[in-house]
């Protein structure tokens, strides 16, 4: 029986792309490439590419988008840890199953909570 071996060549480095992809919904391609062709209707002048334009659209990120953007990704339990964090620094340790209790009592409320559903005052007219 014979032995058949290829020979296999390394395979050869490409110089290193100077872009990459970037995983983005579908509406939010949508949305960008149309915002790109309104920045495109002109008569002269090269073409505007995404990149120059994300990049003007990132500079103009503010202190108060970046606390947005991370608030909105917290969950419901990330939220309840923190305001147990900040009770535990304020008044000492107390277990999370206390801090539950002492909630569901009305006895403390979260921190930066929204004014609960249930208390406010309803007047008739």
């Amino acid at each position: 029986m014979e032995t058949k071996q290829e020979s296999k060549s390394p395979k050869t480095k490409s110089p290193q792309a100077s872009t990459s992809p970037v995983r983005v919904k579908r509406e939010t391609k949508r949305r960008l490439q149309t915002e790109l062709a309104k920045v495109n209707r002109k008569n002269f002048g090269k073409k505007v590419k995404m990149d120059e334009m994300i990049l003007l659209l990132l500079g103009r990120l503010t202190e108060q988008d970046i606390t947005a953007l991370q608030e909105g990704s917290l969950s419901n339990a990330d939220r309840l840890e923190l305001a147990h964090r900040e009770h535990v620094k304020a008044h000492g340790t107390i277990s999370m199953d206390a801090f539950l209790g002492k909630i569901l009592k009305g006895e403390i409320s979260a921190i930066g909570s929204v004014p609960d559903k249930h208390s406010t005052t309803h007047v008739e007219q």
